[in-house]
């Protein structure tokens, strides 16, 4: 029980309710239609960077896959993207943003043959 409570006071209030508050964490994990693709991997990369003026982004990271010889690592993909929203709802807006679906029709459909994404909540 103890453990329990020191736990809940070290964690920043808006985490501490029902679940349903605090940043979300937005991972796009992409492979090419032409794996290792170095110009095609520069051009999502740059032309991602236009998200970061999305409201409710608090931060974008994006690079390229860091090849591994660990078997718990996938280094099959060739970037992988990371942005960081303040809530929720400011992801949900994020999806249907102007900027991000000029980013999904234009750059992403021509040159990427799959991706995974992976949202969570702290």
């Amino acid at each position: 029980m103890a453990i329990a409570l020191l736990l809940a006071m070290c964690l920043p209030l808006s985490t501490q309710a029902n679940g349903e508050t605090g940043s979300v964490e937005h991972i796009v994990v992409v492979w090419l239609k032409t794996p290792g693709d170095r110009a095609a991997q520069d051009k999502v990369i740059a032309a991602s960077q236009v998200l970061k003026s999305i409201p409710g982004v608090t931060s974008l990271k994006a690079g390229t896959m860091m090849p591994s010889e660990r078997p718990t690592v996938d280094s099959s993909f060739d970037i992988a993207l990371s942005v960081t929203f303040t809530d929720a709802k400011a992801m949900q807006h994020y999806l249907t943003h102007p900027n991000h679906i000029q980013l999904v029709e234009e750059t992403l459909k021509p040159l990427v043959d799959k991706i995974r994404v992976y949202d969570y909540r702290y």
